[in-house]
């Protein structure tokens, strides 16, 4: 649900929660505190903002959450003026 602990320090690049926050804030990343002042990253944020993929059970990457389509509609609207 959240990155743990060592995943949160292996992305900033820093131990203390002081400078995790600094680090997300800076690099605008999305994320909570909690009571304790500790940042907290949703996995599935992590994984979109940094590739969006899942190994499948073949190896092969199959990309996830991507449902934009073209808007031919507004396309030819704009090729019509």
């Amino acid at each position: 649900m959240f990155l743990n602990a060592d995943e949160l320090k292996e992305l900033t690049g820093y131990t203390y929660y002081c400078r995790q926050i600094d680090w997300l804030r800076s690099h605008n990343w999305k994320f909570e505190v909690t009571a304790q002042q500790r940042p907290k990253v949703a996995r599935s944020y992590f994984e979109s903002r940094l590739g969006g993929g899942v190994a499948s059970s073949r190896g092969e990457v199959e990309l996830v959450g991507l449902t934009v389509k073209p808007n031919f509609q507004a396309l030819n609207q704009m090729r019509s003026r």
